[in-house]
């Protein structure tokens, strides 16, 4: 016979069992997988391509994304990062990934100088022009709150140059961030692309 004190255990301890799974359910269908932990959350932007189409992030929702800032103008750091992101363009498009089910997103610090022109000049001349890959503008204000929204710093200098921050983000098709990665030469495409193969496998 079971004493009313061992069932009242076993009772609270079953509750607490059930919270618990309660609970990482709803973490997981709020926050996503957790392959890669949730660094924090995107901020819910809305910017125009170069071609001045309207492209909100939310309109993405469900695809893989890689967002990364730059400015044409730049004379290091950011062009080091475009080649490395335009070798991860091309292994996403062989696997058929690129634009189906992951996207990159580059977004111009230099609302000024990087109009719709001068980014379609500059995708040209890179060959970074393709489908799945979209270099973004918006006006001075949008462009502060999209940066204040991913924690990015970029100060214009003397001559056209900026003084930024060196991060790029991967976010999951809930506009969550799921990695930060370093900017420049040697930013580590081939861990990106386990990233992302790690969130599109969670799907």
């Amino acid at each position: 016979m079971v004493s009313s004190g061992k069932r009242e255990w076993v009772t609270w301890f079953v509750a607490a069992l059930l919270l618990v799974v309660c609970g990482l359910i709803g973490w997981k269908l709020w926050w996503g997988s957790s392959t890669l932990p949730v660094v924090d959350r995107a901020p819910n932007f809305t910017l125009t391509d170069m071609y001045g189409r309207t492209v909100p992030l939310r309109e993405s929702d469900g695809k893989v994304r890689i967002v990364s800032f730059h400015y044409t103008r730049c004379p290091d750091i950011c062009q080091a990062t475009n080649f490395k992101l335009l070798r991860l363009a091309e292994q996403l498009r062989k696997e058929k990934l690129l634009a189906e089910r992951v996207l990159l997103m580059t977004i111009s610090f230099d609302s000024k100088y990087d109009t719709e022109a001068v980014l379609k000049q500059y995708t040209d001349r890179t060959g970074m022009k393709q489908d799945g890959w979209l270099f973004l503008r918006g006006s001075q204000e949008q462009t502060k709150q999209v940066l204040k929204g991913f924690k990015v710093l970029a100060e214009e200098q003397d001559g056209g140059l900026f003084m930024h921050s060196n991060q790029l983000f991967l976010l999951d098709g809930s506009q969550n961030i799921r990695a930060v990665y370093r900017m420049g030469s040697e930013l580590d495409t081939d861990a990106m692309l386990a990233d992302i193969h790690a969130l599109l496998e969670d799907k």
